[in-house]
């Protein structure tokens, strides 16, 4: 049975002061390596606190990394070293087996880019499956699969749709949430659009190096008509 963990960048409304871009990594492994990808991420935060002090019993949340907020307000860009970060995760990805897929969704044009990333993610599995997320969006992401599921467009949707933890509680969530931030860096960055403004660039470039590679995917969805 494979496992997918899902987690998101950006927002998904189209109001003043939304995103341009709404992003929805999934993270798959097969049930029977669940042990393995905890005890072998464990190990990697484990290395990295030692490496480039970055605590490993906190919450591995990449933004608030990059805008050193909250447990990591106190790391100074020459102490917190994020390429070798995100090195370490891009050459965790090699190792396999394992499967990150980001799909992005540029929101011109699309009115409902949480059902169309969400479609993206999940309209051609085979098999026995189970998606997971983060609490936020999990209700209407049940929504939405139900009504895929009702009118053919997802015949074969998750075990109970899909399943809630808390972020913290899941390694694999965390390193979903990496590749969505990745991912929706590198959306904005090709179309020139500005991210927050402490952001460091040569960081935020380090992360979208990672975006693809082994056992790594990514895909834009650009209204018809753009470019």
């Amino acid at each position: 049975m494979e496992l997918m963990y899902l987690d998101e960048s950006g927002d998904d409304g189209h109001g003043e002061g939304a995103s341009r871009f709404f992003v929805l990594t999934s993270v798959r492994i097969q049930a029977d390596d669940w042990a393995h990808w905890e005890k072998r991420i464990g190990r990697l935060r484990a290395e990295l606190e030692v490496a480039i002090n970055l605590p490993s019993h906190r919450e591995l949340h990449t933004r608030a990394i990059l805008l050193r907020k909250g447990p990591f307000a106190g790391l100074q860009q020459d102490i917190l070293d994020i390429p070798q970060l995100t090195r370490a995760i891009g050459r965790l990805a090699e190792e396999g087996p394992i499967e990150i897929r980001t799909v992005v969704i540029d929101k011109r044009g699309e009115a409902q880019p949480l059902r169309a990333a969400l479609l993206a993610q999940m309209v051609n599995q085979s098999g026995v499956h189970l998606a997971i997320s983060d609490r936020g969006r999990v209700p209407r992401m049940r929504q939405l699969i139900r009504t895929a599921e009702a009118s053919g467009k997802l015949p074969n949707p998750p075990i109970e749709r899909l399943l809630e933890i808390e972020s913290k509680d899941s390694a694999l969530v965390q390193i979903a949430d990496f590749f969505a931030t990745a991912g929706y860096l590198r959306a904005c960055f090709e179309a020139g659009i500005p991210v927050h403004a402490r952001i460091d660039r040569d960081e935020a470039m380090a992360l979208i190096m990672e975006t693809e590679g082994a056992n790594r995917t990514y895909c834009l969805v650009r209204p018809e008509g753009t470019a």
